[in-house]
């Protein structure tokens, strides 16, 4: 029996052997991946990151993916408006791997990104030294396209002759008929005026500004965040004193004879600290207040760059150029690319303008047109007037892979930003994907929400998916923009091939939070005639669809859901306090042109609170 039990117990010690074995083979296959989360952290955060849980469990058990919840609506009150949608595809350079294969490096010698045609270049007649003077008066470029005001909101007018009151009456008269006039260029005529603009490529150039600055104790701080020192005494001051203090260095020199100065204290690295202001923080001084509250698992990872990123933020556009004129002074220091979309037809499928080809061309968009590629949609998509999100969706497919195959000298790690046109990140939340490594992917925005105007807040924030790298939008999304506003990464075919080849492990996380928001989102923000626009112009998938209704065409009817902050279906819901001083109440150009935008800032159409007199 003993040689037996002997036998046995070697069986189970091989046995166990082996199992040791494979526990370690198993964790060092994994490790690489693994440690780039916490999962003690993860699960004791106050809010967990299920979905990150989810892809770890993934690594052990091959169980088929459950995509988690789309995102919440981005359309304010009403249930049954869905968020807007739009992507592009089309074929990628694939190298020898299959991977994409993205011309790092090209064009390092080519001219300008784009020029006008010659025959558009003469009619300009000067408009860019225009602009700038406009620019340093706090004037906008286009005339304010916002209702008439009620009397008891007008500013008290300068005092002028009545001559030029009269000309500034008329003047607004012409703006309130040519808003309800249809436009006179014709599509025909736009696309004539368009020349090969549609085409041009665009190369990227690596931003060459000092974002981070060196202080004689030896720390790295970033400039914006960090507190610095006050300027020196200018050397005449110094070499004065030093003059008038001449007489008095052998009573100097006794002192310091006497009073010997104490040893200074050894330097270490608890010294060497960037002294950060208020909103900024981390060793750096470079992680925003919108980063530092977020979810992200990493935070203690990041690491400055030493050559930022490129940052290329795409958008459809239809007729917010009020909001565009905010977004390209809020992120052209962060942005170095802005893709543009524009389509001959509507959402519904009918022919429209080139407006903004228009104000393009005409000079509108000097201060920013350098960072600018125009992508022009010259079709409508079959089965869009079926189907409204089919062609909601084909906007933002056709946007990415058009855009984003004429971009030259991308890298990998580039960022790629992906918005609506009334979606508005803040300036520093994208400066820190510009600045850092260390950050996961993809990347949602946390928002403000509004109605009408910023001064309807809703309750909450927007969560909406916005961005990831460039490696990642052609890798895992195959260059589709959709894709990337949808949750469902982790099904994607190439996702494991991507976090293998990386090394990285694939995190969603978000910039903000609900109480520290990172953008803003101002739904329906137009005067009545531009809720109009929208009506008849909206695609035929949104139901009900409000266009339809005569009755809610009516600008009368307009201007008191404005007034009210109710919903066409005659609901009206409940709007925290809010005031114009509160801090992410609306961006920072928008006060600095108060006038132009006053009518997003403060409502129009308020009626003053009658006093009861006892």
């Amino acid at each position: 029996m003993k040689p037996f039990g002997r036998i046995k117990m070697r069986r189970h010690r091989v046995f166990l052997l082996c199992t040791v074995g494979l526990c370690v083979i198993s964790f060092l296959h994994y490790y690489k991946a693994l440690h780039y989360v916490s999962l003690l952290r993860e699960l004791s955060a106050p809010y967990p990151n299920i979905q990150s849980f989810i892809m770890v469990t993934g690594f052990f058990w091959k169980e088929k993916a459950t995509p988690l919840a789309g995102a919440p609506p981005e359309e304010g009150p009403p249930p049954a408006l869905r968020p807007s949608s739009t992507g592009d595809q089309d074929p990628e350079v694939m190298d020898s791997q299959g991977a994409p294969e993205l011309r790092v490096g090209e064009g390092l010698g080519a001219p300008h990104p784009w020029y006008r045609p010659e025959e558009l270049q003469r009619g300009e007649l000067g408009a860019t030294e225009d602009l700038r003077v406009r620019e340093q008066d706090h004037k906008l470029i286009v005339k304010p396209r916002h209702p008439s005001v009620p009397a008891h909101l007008k500013p008290d007018p300068p005092i002028k002759e009545e001559e030029e009151e009269e000309e500034e009456e008329e003047e607004e008269e012409e703006e309130v008929r040519e808003k309800k006039r249809p436009p006179t260029s014709s599509a025909h005529d736009s696309v004539t005026a368009l020349g090969d603009l549609h085409q041009r490529t665009f190369h990227l150039r690596d931003d060459p500004t000092a974002y981070f600055v060196r202080t004689k104790a030896g720390a790295l701080c970033f400039r914006q965040g960090t507190e610095m020192a006050p300027p020196r005494e200018d050397a005449a001051k110094v070499v004065a004193a030093t003059a008038a203090a001449a007489s008095q260095r052998k009573i100097l020199e006794l002192q310091e004879a006497v009073n010997p100065p104490a040893p200074r204290p050894r330097r270490g690295k608890r010294l060497v600290k960037c002294v950060c202001r208020p909103g900024w923080h981390g060793p750096y001084c470079g992680v925003p207040t919108m980063v530092h509250h977020s979810n992200l698992p990493t935070k203690e990872r990041l690491m400055p760059r030493e050559v930022p990123r490129r940052v290329i933020n795409a958008i459809n556009v239809n007729h917010e150029f009020d909001l565009l004129h905010v977004r390209f002074h809020e992120l052209a220091r962060a942005v170095d690319l802005f893709l543009v979309c524009e389509s001959n037809f509507t959402a519904y499928g009918e022919g429209r303008p080139l407006r903004f080809l228009r104000l393009l061309l005409n000079g509108t968009y000097d201060y920013v047109r350098h960072k600018i590629l125009y992508v022009f949609l010259d079709h409508f998509p079959e089965g869009g007037r079926q189907d409204g999100w089919i062609a909601d969706d084909y906007l933002r497919t056709f946007l990415t892979r058009n855009g984003m195959s004429r971009v030259v000298g991308m890298r990998p790690d580039d960022v790629f930003l992906i918005n609506d046109a009334d979606e508005i990140p803040a300036q520093e939340g994208i400066l820190f994907l510009k600045l850092y490594d260390g950050w996961t992917e993809p990347f949602a925005i946390h928002m403000r929400k509004s109605l009408y105007g910023f001064f309807w807040k809703q309750l909450g924030s927007l969560e909406v998916v916005s961005g990831c790298t460039v490696g990642m939008l052609f890798a895992v999304y195959d260059s589709d923009g959709i894709r990337l506003r949808r949750r469902e990464y982790y099904t994607m075919p190439g996702f494991r091939k991507y976090e293998n080849d990386t090394g990285h492990i694939l995190v969603q996380w978000a910039i903000g939070s609900p109480f520290h928001f990172a953008g803003w989102h101002c739904s329906w923000c137009f005067s009545p005639e531009g809720i109009y626009f929208k009506l008849i112009s909206a695609q035929n998938g949104d139901f009900p669809r409000w266009g339809d209704y005569e009755d809610k065409r009516d600008l009368d009817y307009i201007r008191d859901l404005i007034r009210t902050g109710g919903w066409f279906d005659g609901s009206v819901q409940e709007y925290p306090p809010s005031d114009t001083k509160e801090h992410m109440y609306a961006p920072k150009y928008m006060f600095n042109n108060y006038k132009h935008y006053r009518y997003l800032l403060e409502n129009p159409y308020s009626r003053p609170e009658k006093v009861t007199e006892e």
